[in-house]
């Protein structure tokens, strides 16, 4: 059998519904008595057995609103978590016109394997970037706004030149937001914010906008010769896609493992 349990509630009044019931019932009123103390500004109830082993805390304050609307974001200024959002924004834009471009090479009429397999992989990188963004605000106890991502006026990329320019003109866009994320970050004085977009993103930036005007001068002197055009897509296949966004290979897997369940 269980000892009796004395109550002690730290409150001026019973307030809470749970323990004006618990109180009302007939088993409270006979077993339990009310013992009144001065507590620290927490109001809580302590429950203790009569051997004083054991012993709970129970909350009654008045729950709170939720969300709270109040975060813990040390130091974070309105305009850095803007101009973050912005960022988000730019990422996610370079995403969609890298995946038009890898749907457009990709195409049965185009079949340039190299160029598809690149901007499959560009497409990945940007994305990733976004979620890293989205991922940092919210860690600085910021909110994310997500604005209307639009797809690219002309979707018809028509050769590798092309779309080549254009990726060049979107890294460099991109890069020009992260300098000015960074320039609001230091007004503010906002280290950290600035640590994360210097430390982990202008070195790759600047990698990508030389890799993208190289592309852009080789296109330019080869022209848009059917052997010169095969060799540049080959070299990109080989040379600048990771193998697991190599779509041949992908492809190929695909196939062949789908052939493998059949069969099986």
């Amino acid at each position: 059998m269980l000892r009796s349990f004395y109550c002690r509630i730290i409150l001026g009044n019973i307030s809470h519904p749970r323990f004006r019931q618990l109180y009302n019932t007939k088993t409270c009123k006979s077993q339990y008595s009310l013992h009144w103390h001065k507590f620290d500004k927490q109001k809580c109830r302590l429950l203790s057995s009569s051997t004083g082993k054991t012993s709970e805390q129970f909350c009654i304050d008045k729950p709170m609103k939720w969300p709270s609307g109040k975060p813990a974001n040390y130091k974070f200024h309105e305009d850095t978590e803007n101009v973050l959002n912005e960022q988000i924004n730019s990422e996610l834009k370079a995403f969609y016109y890298y995946l038009s471009m890898a749907a457009y090479f990709g195409r049965a009429d185009v079949a340039l394997p190299g160029c598809e397999s690149f901007f499959i992989q560009m497409h990945h990188e940007e994305h990733e970037h976004a979620l890293r963004f989205l991922n940092y605000v919210q860690m600085r106890g910021g909110r994310v706004h997500l604005c209307p991502v639009l797809p690219p006026t002309d979707q018809d990329w028509k050769c590798p030149l092309h779309a080549f320019k254009k990726a060049l003109e979107l890294e460099i866009e991109v890069t020009e937001k992260l300098v000015a994320v960074n320039t609001v970050a230091e007004k503010h004085g906002d280290l950290n914010a600035s640590d994360f977009i210097v430390t982990g993103f202008m070195e790759d930036q600047m990698k990508s906008v030389n890799e993208m005007g190289r592309f852009v001068a080789v296109l330019s002197g080869i022209g848009d010769q059917a052997l010169a055009r095969f060799m540049f897509d080959k070299d990109l296949l080989d040379s600048h896609v990771v193998p697991k966004f190599n779509v041949i290979r992908t492809k190929f897997h695909t196939n062949k493992t789908s052939s493998t369940s059949v069969s099986m």
